[in-house]
């Protein structure tokens, strides 16, 4: 199941004009690696999702089947018992986001970390772009003239960094032309606990669109894997 699909329909609702334009790349994301229990703990029952019910037990020295771990997943969230939920670390490999959505999602400090691609050891003659959305705007003919008028200065940004590349200015005072919507990419290491708090923000209609979006798709992600980790996010946004 996919949660937040009108929301997504919405902000991609000009997708299909951005295909061609120039060098314009959409956001990916990529599950490379998550907390997973031991062989001995995965015999008795343990799962990356029970993990954390399995470990706060110790507080009371109580015991449980996969089904009452569940049921204490949701329990301890909705206590405000947090803690526990640091047992499970995700890793994502996150394409095609731009500068500007990485100077607000490292906002973010406190149980996430980056690997961001340098821009100041790497080329960027072939970078990509990240085109906004204007999902705001109903025109047709609008949205292709503003993504005509992105499209032009982003030509005109990569023939200036080639100029300046060929008089030997260097990588990093050439990264200095890089408008915030160039495309980055990064490694993102995020426990639940951190994760659920950037859901929180983020899936906010007042969020930024391009954050929202990538919101979106790692919450998507997320319910795959542990659904009672992260389920009640949704029905709190039902409520709004």
């Amino acid at each position: 199941m996919k949660y937040f699909a009108r929301e997504l329909d919405h902000i991609e609702r000009w997708g299909y004009l951005r295909r061609d334009l120039f060098r314009n790349e959409e956001p990916r994301i990529k599950l490379v690696g998550m907390t997973a229990p031991t062989e001995e703990m995965v015999a008795q029952g343990i799962s990356t999702e029970t993990l954390p019910a399995y470990t706060a037990r110790q507080s009371h020295e109580s015991e449980g089947t996969r089904e009452d771990d569940l049921r204490l997943n949701k329990k301890l969230i909705s206590w405000g018992h947090h803690t526990c939920l640091e047992a499970v670390q995700f890793v994502y490999y996150v394409t095609g986001i731009s500068k500007s959505l990485a100077g607000q999602w490292t906002r973010h400090r406190i149980g996430i970390g980056w690997t961001f691609r340098s821009t100041r050891y790497v080329k960027a003659n072939k970078n990509m772009f990240i085109y906004p959305a204007l999902e705001y705007i109903d025109s047709e003919d609008q949205v292709k003239a503003v993504y005509q008028a992105y499209d032009r200065e982003h030509r005109h940004a990569m023939d200036v960094y080639d100029e300046l590349q060929k008089l030997g200015v260097r990588n990093q005072e050439l990264r200095r032309l890089m408008p915030v919507g160039w495309s980055t990419a990064a490694y993102v290491y995020v426990n639940a606990r951190s994760l659920r708090h950037f859901f929180g923000l983020r899936l906010e209609k007042s969020a930024e669109w391009e954050i929202r979006r990538m919101a979106y798709l790692m919450y998507n992600d997320a319910m795959d894997i542990a659904p009672t980790l992260f389920e009640d996010l949704m029905h709190e946004e039902a409520r709004k």
